[in-house]
């Protein structure tokens, strides 16, 4: 069943005087319960769609579906019961959280607002998440600049998988992180997606990672999908010159 769809959905910015086709008359379509890769370099648009697609960002053109359901002119108010249904985690892990205030604090707030389970209940179901992403519960009990990226990255997806989502925009959250622990993130990613039965978009600019995680795969440049279908099909058998070109200026990639 599709989950998310686009139609010819744009979004330009002015500056200095000059027009940045961020996203350019995009079509996509994604049905649920699989991991959808997003390819491309900087620039080429990739994060704005996914903020797009949630309405983050407001489209200058095209409608926007989800789950059957035109949300591309709700307003925020008629956004709020699928917030918790779609969800989205950010490149740097530092960003997403407040400084200030400990993990605990931030993730339970979040829980009790959206009433995901009973108040009493909360620090337990959060403890048990916790413990799914091989994170110990004590955590909790820190601040945001006490944690490694990893952990941090990991405590970002716990918060998100919090709401129970059905859909889930990943935003490069692996590129600023080792290799060894880039593992670590997409294995659970898969877990995840099984355990919840998601439905994700995996935005980032290394094909390689894509390839470990994704089902299918749509590859973005200059604001425009010149290529899309199975993750194999665009690793092996690419068809346009700038998947091609992805490929080759990836020397070190094993797919």
């Amino acid at each position: 069943m599709e989950k998310v769809k686009t139609k010819n959905l744009k979004k330009y910015f002015y500056v200095w005087g000059k027009v940045i086709k961020a996203v350019d008359g995009v079509d996509i379509s994604i049905n649920g319960g699989e991991i959808y890769a997003l390819i491309g370099e900087s620039g080429s648009g990739k994060s704005t769609l996914g903020k797009l697609i949630l309405k983050l960002l407001e489209p200058d053109e095209g409608e926007i579906f989800f789950d059957g359901v035109n949300i591309t002119n709700f307003t925020k108010e008629m956004m709020r019961p699928f917030r918790r249904k779609m969800q989205m985690i950010f490149q740097d892990p530092y960003t997403t959280f407040n400084p200030i205030y400990k993990i605990g604090t931030q993730i339970f707030e979040v829980v009790k607002f959206h009433k995901v389970v009973e108040s009493s209940m909360v620090e337990d179901y959060v403890v048990q998440l916790m413990r799914i992403l091989t994170l110990h519960p004590d955590i909790l009990r820190k601040y945001p600049f006490q944690l490694s990226g990893g952990q941090l990255q990991r405590c970002a997806i716990v918060r998100a998988i919090s709401l129970q989502p059905e859909f889930l925009i990943c935003d490069e959250i692996v590129s600023a992180l080792d290799v060894s622990i880039q593992v670590q993130i997409i294995e659970l990613l898969k877990v995840l997606k099984n355990e919840f039965n998601l439905t994700v978009l995996f935005i980032t600019h290394d094909i390689g990672v894509a390839k470990r995680i994704a089902d299918k795969a749509m590859v973005m440049w200059a604001g425009k999908i010149v290529e899309s279908g199975s993750i194999e099909k665009i690793c092996y058998e690419p068809e346009h010159e700038y998947t091609k070109k992805l490929i080759n200026s990836v020397l070190s990639i094993k797919i």
